[in-house]
């Protein structure tokens, strides 16, 4: 156990998805095979010319921890692709660029024929596709270890419970920041296994299934066990299924950490959140609602310049505003902690007309912030509360955009106010289904 500072003293698990299970983030040219397996839909079929066949890598049992290698790195890239994208369409960031591309996320405007999102890299802001790789390279690793056995892969389970824990992740993010999905899959002859397009509460559904199956394979990894309790908890929370959000949450121990790692290895491997906004740099300036919060857990600072102020504009003319949340491109990045399972505790006790629990809640949350006592009364109020602190306590770790469009926030700035890089704001919350899905997935004629 060791102390991390964000933490504020608490003992933090230093588990990660690489942890014990993993060495190097990518394995060489056998992983990328595995990643070339994992796309969804049509993407399934592509075939590139700088990859192996997969075949005969992937029917070795000995290739298992290989095969998980690239799932977990596909993973990572991922989930910080959506933390950064997450924060362009909520309030968290806005975009400092003059790349026309990016722009859909912060105007709250894209549509599902437009590219970056869906068919980008993780180090681009592509999200659709890199989280269907993970995932349904995760659900592929899980086929092939159901038919192999404890002698053929010794740490079988382990293996099978983190590639559960993989895929609901995965889905967690895609229920929460997508309108809907597909869950397409390899079958056991190899062949691509078409979904439907289903909704985002179903795309949750079946993000806790996979945290049931990691739960289950679970091989005494107080941690993975504790990464997947907490995700499951995230899901219920998502679903409004309250009473049994708590209590998976109510396991979670003070000083529980789970971190995606990062590197300053190559751009697939940096941190997404630092390389879009940081003092040597700023493809995005943080949002106008945390500029001025003064809050530890939202650390941020003006970039200096000759504008109004002092203050650095964009090309666009926005004030240039850098989080320093993550200082390094090898800044790890939380998947999940103790603060998250006791927000659930008093979102749910709230809910419940239980006040006094979700007070206490606030109260350990307010002192991390360096605020002053909570002076709310009613069940509305402490909702309210409950939002500003998961604002707080979630920045820019792909948590807001949920929540975003879970209560209904207020879109900042409204739809219809002049957009900095022209036209207007619209009044997107979740990302459509894209065309790539649609045009190569047959359940779609």
């Amino acid at each position: 156990m060791t102390h991390d500072p964000r933490h504020h003293g608490e003992p933090m698990t230093r588990a990660t998805f690489a942890g014990a299970v993993r060495a190097a983030w990518r394995a060489p040219l056998a992983a990328a095979l595995a990643l070339q397996l994992a796309a969804c839909g049509g993407l399934l079929d592509v075939q590139t010319s700088n990859r192996i066949e997969a075949g005969p890598f992937e029917s070795s049992p000995a290739n298992a921890q290989t095969l998980l290698n690239g799932v977990v790195g596909d993973f990572e890239c991922a989930a910080g692709a959506y933390a950064a994208l997450g924060g362009l369409v909520g309030d968290e960031l806005q975009d400092a660029t003059q790349t026309a591309d990016r722009f859909p996320y912060d105007q709250r405007t894209t549509t599902a024929a437009d590219r970056r999102y869906q068919a980008r890299d993780c180090d681009a802001l592509g999200t659709y596709t890199p989280l269907n790789r993970a995932r349904a390279g995760a659900d592929n690793l899980l086929r092939l270890l159901q038919g192999w056995s404890d002698a053929e892969v010794p740490n079988r389970a382990k293996l099978t419970a983190t590639a559960a824990a993989v895929s609901g992740y995965a889905l967690v993010l895609l229920g929460e920041g997508f309108c809907s999905a597909t869950i397409s899959r390899i079958d056991a002859g190899g062949a691509t296994a078409y979904g439907p397009e289903i909704t985002a509460q179903a795309v949750l559904d079946s993000a806790i299934a996979r945290f049931n199956t990691a739960l289950a394979a679970n091989a005494g990894d107080s941690a993975l066990a504790r990464l997947a309790r907490l995700g499951r908890a995230r899901a219920e929370l998502d679903l409004g299924r309250y009473a049994l959000a708590a209590a998976d949450a109510g396991t979670i121990p003070a000083g529980f950490a789970y971190n995606l790692t990062t590197s300053s290895a190559s751009s697939l491997r940096q941190n997404k959140v630092w390389a879009e906004s940081n003092t040597n740099g700023q493809s995005s300036t943080v949002g106008p609602l945390y500029r001025r919060l003064g809050d530890p857990r939202v650390p941020v600072d003006s970039v200096a310049g000759t504008g109004p102020g002092g203050i650095k504009l964009s090309v666009t003319g926005l004030q240039l505003w850098v989080q320093k949340k993550f200082g390094s491109p090898s800044s790890p990045m939380l998947l999940a902690g103790y603060p998250e399972a006791r927000l659930i505790i008093a979102e749910a006790a709230a809910r419940a007309g239980d006040l006094p629990t979700a007070l206490t809640v606030i109260a350990e949350e307010r002192a991390r912030g360096g605020q002053p006592a909570f002076t709310g009364t009613t069940q509305a109020q402490v909702l309210a509360e409950i939002v500003d602190q998961r604002r707080r306590e979630f920045f820019l770790d792909g948590h807001h955009l949920g929540d975003y469009i879970r209560f209904a926030l207020p879109l900042s700035p409204a739809p219809g106010t002049p957009y900095h890089a022209g036209g207007t704001y619209g009044s997107q919350r979740c990302l459509p289904l894209p065309d790539i899905e649609k045009k190569n997935n047959p359940t779609f004629s």
